[in-house]
């Protein structure tokens, strides 16, 4: 049985930071059961808040195979709708256990976005999540057969008479625009040293870089109104409440120890 660079990056991406979840939980004093329990919660919770939003996202698709909904394969999903649905989690167990939620999140997010450059990783190995045609320097041509390639073909069938072009490597455009977003939003929260801040402004940046990346990453035609919904309007209501989450933030003063 083959393994997929993507599904290799992606398991070793969730199992590393559901490895940090569990010590950090540990850590505030969750007893070794109730730390198992709520990393298996989060990991569960990504899964269908992924494949939910991808649902959203392609209804059409799901309509005419619902199978799509209950598929154990390691496809058809949304990042944005793990995520969401994880934090969800966290924030449940943080209620239900007395602890304080951006404590958690602050104490998590450098081992997500490296969890997330790790997926990333795996994308850009295994050809996915890739740009469209490009004459820069950097443009990187897939192989022939590769899903960039297959998409050039579908575009136009005449190209299969012409070499294959290259694409944007939105995949490293991500991984750098992780790096820029974990060290400014660790350079704000030493300048402030609120509680929370570094959390709000590493989501807030990431998801600005993915809504940059909207403009470069492939898509087919066919989905256009589903760009629409996913990138500025989705994208946009949550940089905008990431950045709202600041000052309130700052008028809690609950100052980092």
């Amino acid at each position: 049985m083959s393994v997929s660079s993507y599904r290799f990056f992606g398991f070793l991406g969730a199992l590393f930071f559901l490895f940090v979840l569990l010590k950090i939980l540990h850590k505030n004093e969750l007893s070794v059961t109730v730390s198992i329990f709520s990393a298996l919660l989060v990991a569960t919770s990504f899964l269908i808040g992924s494949r939910l939003l991808y649902s959203i996202l392609f209804i059409d698709k799901v309509i005419e195979n619902p199978s799509i909904l209950f598929a154990t394969r390691y496809i058809n999903f949304s990042l944005f709708g793990g995520l969401g649905l994880s934090a969800l989690a966290i924030w449940l167990v943080t209620r239900w256990k007395g602890l304080f939620f951006f404590k958690i999140t602050d104490s998590l997010v450098p081992y997500a976005a490296f969890s997330l450059i790790l997926f990333r990783v795996g994308c850009f190995l295994n050809g996915c999540c890739f740009g469209k045609t490009t004459d820069v320097a950097w443009g990187v041509i897939f192989p022939e057969g590769s899903l960039a390639h297959r998409a050039q073909l579908i575009s136009n069938p005449f190209s299969v008479l012409s070499p294959i072009k290259p694409v944007h490597p939105t995949q490293i455009y991500e991984i750098i625009g992780i790096a820029f977003a974990i060290i400014i939003a660790w350079i704000v929260m030493k300048r402030y040293k609120i509680t929370g801040i570094f959390t709000a402004m590493f989501v807030a940046l990431y998801t600005t870089v993915r809504l940059v990346l909207y403009f470069f990453r492939y898509y087919p035609e066919s989905i256009t109104w589903v760009q629409l919904l996913q990138a500025p309007v989705m994208y946009g209501l949550v940089i905008v409440i990431s950045f709202l989450l600041i000052p309130l933030l700052k008028r809690k003063n609950l100052y980092v120890s």
